[in-house]
């Protein structure tokens, strides 16, 4: 009896140990399936960082190339611009003509006159973006205005002639000419078609003043006595009937830009001018100015 207790006990404890034995089998050959699948989803972990970082990179190129593009556009019109100009009159800056003026019953005054001024002006525009549409601009241009003046004083004289009155004309002249520089300075107000951050070419429209000023008076002149003696030169300053003027200014133009940033601008501008810088006889600068003005600014 007491071996047949033992026997199966003994066979009891070898079935117990083989059923441990195969547990800690399965245990340790599933460990390195969780540790490899722990490896997977680290590996995933990892993978799925990349792509977040690699999201991250791709947000970051595109938010660093997208102000680039913005500051691009937005410069197009300029908060603040320069630049040089040419400004062409294609009407005459004084008007001349002759006339004739009986000063008494024997002496008359003739008077002949020549506009001698430039077209072509120079200098500097200035330009400031107050919105995205108005900007204010001021310029200040150099011009050479000058007259030729011939003044004829023609003497009727009674003669006896062999019992005849004849009339007898002596005539003396005088020859003046006469340069000086004139400064205009013209303040408008633009207002521009198009946004200033809008890319391509754009029109606009202007309105504002312009105050002008003479210098630099000079003048020579020549006489020619009733004999026909001439006698050259005397020199001085003729008075001009106002230092200054100010005048009302309109006008239109357009704006490009080259591949290097340069700003070409061409308008056309409409001055009214209230006063005249010379007036005398038949010299009379004109009150009407259209130009036409070329900048090239940055």
């Amino acid at each position: 009896m007491y071996d047949y207790v033992m026997v199966n006990v003994s066979r009891s404890f070898k079935a117990l140990i083989l059923i441990l034995g195969m547990g800690s089998l399965g245990l340790v050959r599933g460990q390195p399936s969780s540790v490899q699948s722990g490896s997977s989803q680290s590996s995933g972990s990892q993978s799925g960082t990349s792509q977040t970082s690699g999201s991250q990179s791709g947000g970051g190129t595109s938010s660093s190339t997208s102000p680039s593009s913005t500051d691009k556009s937005g410069t197009y019109v300029r908060r603040f611009s320069i630049g040089a100009t040419l400004s062409v009159l294609p009407l005459d800056m004084i008007h001349g003509g002759s006339s004739t003026v009986d000063t008494s019953s024997s002496v008359t005054t003739d008077y002949s006159s020549s506009n001698a001024s430039t077209r072509f002006g120079y200098g500097i525009t200035a330009q400031a973006a107050i919105t995205d549409h108005i900007a204010v601009a001021v310029g200040a241009y150099l011009r050479h205005m000058g007259y030729t003046l011939d003044t004829t004083v023609n003497t009727t004289t009674p003669v006896v002639e062999g019992g005849t009155v004849v009339n007898t004309i002596t005539s003396t002249s005088t020859h003046e000419d006469t340069r000086s520089h004139v400064f205009d300075v013209p303040f408008v107000v633009r207002y521009y078609r198009k946004d200033r951050h809008t890319r391509g070419p754009r029109w606009f429209a202007e309105l504002g003043g312009s105050w002008r000023d003479v210098t630099h008076i000079r003048s020579s002149y020549g006489a020619t006595d009733a004999s026909g003696n001439s006698t050259c030169c005397t020199f001085g300053a003729a008075t001009p009937a106002h230092k200054s003027a100010i005048g009302y200014v309109a006008g239109a133009g357009l704006q490009f830009i080259d591949p290097v940033g340069i700003r070409v601008v061409p308008e056309v501008r409409y001055t009214r001018w209230r006063n005249e810088i010379f007036d005398a006889n038949t010299v009379r600068t004109a009150a009407n100015q259209l130009e036409v003005c070329f900048t090239l600014a940055y």
